[in-house]
């Protein structure tokens, strides 16, 4: 009798232990599915992020497009005609007064012009982003400061995606010129397997802590941004001998 109670004693304590353990298995289970499906909505709301921003850039950029055309096409013929009115008047009669007229419509058909390659720069257009950017650092570079492509292997980027690479380069000339005192900028475009890394540099000022922290400025943010639409994630840093850089690497081809 007394062994029958031990024995039973024994099958219950297994019995409670194999519960004990079932429940433990099942919570654990319980918290990994949760925790999957956590990051499953995480990763469905960062996808939507990047949607939504990638909609708005290319948005702004249709935009830019169509007043830029526009721009060219419509006012920049108009004005062209008016001055050859104008022309034409002034060789007549000889009115001396039309002389700065002319010189006004010059100084705005230029601004026109500058404006509308600004919005929608057509050089990429036509031959591709690494002739814009040469455009770019041509008309940027001047006798205190140099603007070269040190290295270029031509990132698989489609017209969309060139023009966000377009416009980090661009932006990130702004930053230079604005703050940084430099009198050299290089650009190198490099592929290392699936990879395409992008590094951007100068030897100016370099960037503040609280830029590298946390990226803090509308020039900077705006890098970020447009580095999500093609796939890379910028890293800001400054050189050991001074000034500042910043890479980018695309891990590979953007859908």
């Amino acid at each position: 009798m007394e062994g029958k109670v031990i024995l039973l004693v024994i099958i219950g304590t297994i019995g409670v232990m194999l519960m004990a353990f079932s429940v433990v298995f099942f919570v654990l289970l319980y918290r990994r599915k949760v925790l999957e499906n956590e990051l499953e909505m995480q990763s469905v709301k960062t996808k939507h992020q990047e949607e939504m921003l990638s909609a708005t850039l290319k948005s702004q950029e249709e935009e830019r497009n169509r007043l830029g055309t526009e721009l060219h096409d419509g006012v920049g013929a108009m004005l062209s005609s008016i001055k050859l009115n104008l022309q034409v008047a002034n060789k007549n009669n000889d009115l001396g007064q039309l002389k700065p007229a002319l010189g006004h419509l010059d100084e705005t058909i230029t601004q026109v012009r500058n404006i509308s390659h600004q919005m929608m720069p057509i050089i990429l257009k036509k031959y591709g982003v690494k002739r814009a950017i040469e455009d770019l650092f041509e008309k940027t570079s001047n006798s205190s400061l140099n603007l070269s492509i040190t290295q270029w292997e031509e990132p698989d980027l489609d017209g969309e995606h060139a023009l966000m690479l377009y416009r980090i380069v661009q932006e990130l000339v702004n930053n230079s010129l604005k703050h940084a005192e430099a009198t050299f900028i290089e650009l190198s475009i490099k592929k290392e397997g699936v990879k395409t890394i992008i590094s951007y540099s100068d030897n100016g000022n370099g960037f503040p802590e609280n830029v590298i922290k946390n990226s803090d400025g509308i020039g900077l943010l705006n890098v970020k941004n447009r580095a999500q639409t093609i796939g890379a994630k910028p890293i800001f840093y400054n050189h050991e001998k001074g000034g500042a850089k910043v890479d980018l690497v695309i891990d590979a081809l953007i859908d």
